[in-house]
């Protein structure tokens, strides 16, 4: 998984090199996530699926649709590719609280075209993985938000990130970054 990770970010960063408009920026803010906790965290100790105590014994100790609120932090690139439109390769971590929370790497494209000036519609596929989860770990999903730039690098953002597989069922993040 760190050589797949590693492996895209180098392309990232080789195959834009050459872009005349591009700017490395960070990123946080907080979301309100909705997840399946039972996926992420279906093995016991031993490493085995407790299907069988979730179900019968013990009545279900993880919820398979959980909501909870964490925090986000990451990096981006920002590549100009026409006067309107932008490409945001992004890498985020997210922190979920809780005993069926998680640990995820975010890895979303977003094209994001200019309508008004300072404001941006963003839309794009991400892959999200969960470090600290035992099934299900991959979840692809598909972002879609709006940008507003405060200053000319301050901005604030709002995204959906709505899942399309595995753990993730939909994020609504509201954070803020800055352009370098």
């Amino acid at each position: 998984m760190k050589k797949v990770l590693l492996t895209a970010i180098a392309i990232f960063a080789i195959g834009f090199t050459n872009a005349q408009d591009m700017h490395f920026g960070v990123k946080a803010g907080l979301f309100a996530s909705s997840y399946d906790g039972y996926a992420l965290h279906r093995k016991d100790n031993n490493g085995f699926n407790d299907d069988y105590y979730y179900n019968s014994v013990f009545g279900g100790a993880y919820d398979s649709n959980t909501s909870n609120v964490g925090f986000y932090a990451g990096g981006l690139i920002e590549i100009a590719v026409a006067d309107k439109f932008k490409v945001q390769p992004e890498l985020t971590f997210s922190i979920v609280p809780g005993d069926d929370g998680y640990l995820a790497v975010n890895v979303p494209v977003m094209v994001k075209y200019s309508f008004f000036d300072k404001f941006y519609a963003q839309a794009g596929p991400a892959l999200n993985y969960a470090v600290d989860g035992d099934d299900d770990q991959f979840s692809p999903s598909f972002d879609l938000g709006a940008s507003y730039d405060i200053m000319q690098n301050f901005y604030v953002e709002v995204r959906a990130d709505i899942g399309i597989a595995g753990y993730l069922g939909t994020n609504i993040n509201a954070g803020v970054g800055y352009r370098f």
